[in-house]
């Protein structure tokens, strides 16, 4: 539990890093058809808080998760729309940053039992520390293609000089 909740904080440090992207590179997509650095940095804070908002909740009490249909696009959509709507690069960073922290804190603060304890989801059991593993591994998706992206634009956030 404890590694996969660092892992999931420490995505801040990386996301500190993307204040270094230049702005023209900011909200270009990163293929065709693909979203911008900005509209990814946006997704990860909509989930981040979806997860708080609409899942946390039912590992706390050990319920099942309803079958309630989530609807991806529109999370999606809104978290696109908000980093093109004139926020500025940093600002969108510290919000993200900010929103990571929060969440990070309310689950490290969640009982040890309760990262253990599997529940319904769906039609598979699974704990909260499988769901936050699941988190970081679309964090580390989304990182990927960020720094792919950039790579191909000569940009490594992670070697520039602030």
């Amino acid at each position: 539990m404890s590694e996969v909740l660092t892992n999931y904080e420490n995505f801040t440090n990386w996301l500190q890093q993307l204040k270094r992207v230049p702005q023209e590179y900011w909200l270009m997509p990163i293929k065709e058809g693909k979203w911008s650095v900005g509209e990814i940095v946006a997704h990860i804070k909509a989930w981040d808080v979806f997860v708080w908002d609409e899942r946390v909740s039912y590992f706390m009490s050990g319920s099942e998760i309803p079958p309630k249909k989530v609807d991806v696009e529109e999370i999606n959509s809104n978290a696109a729309y908000e980093a093109r709507s004139g926020i500025s690069k940093d600002q969108l960073l510290d919000e993200v940053i900010e929103c990571r922290q929060v969440v990070s804190d309310k689950l490290g603060k969640v009982p040890n039992t309760v990262w253990q304890e599997k529940i319904e989801m769906g039609s598979k059991m699974i704990t909260l520390c499988e769901y936050i593993s699941g988190l970081v591994k679309h964090d580390e998706h989304h990182k990927k293609q960020i720094e792919e992206f950039l790579h191909l634009k000569g940009i490594d956030v992670l070697k520039q000089e602030v």
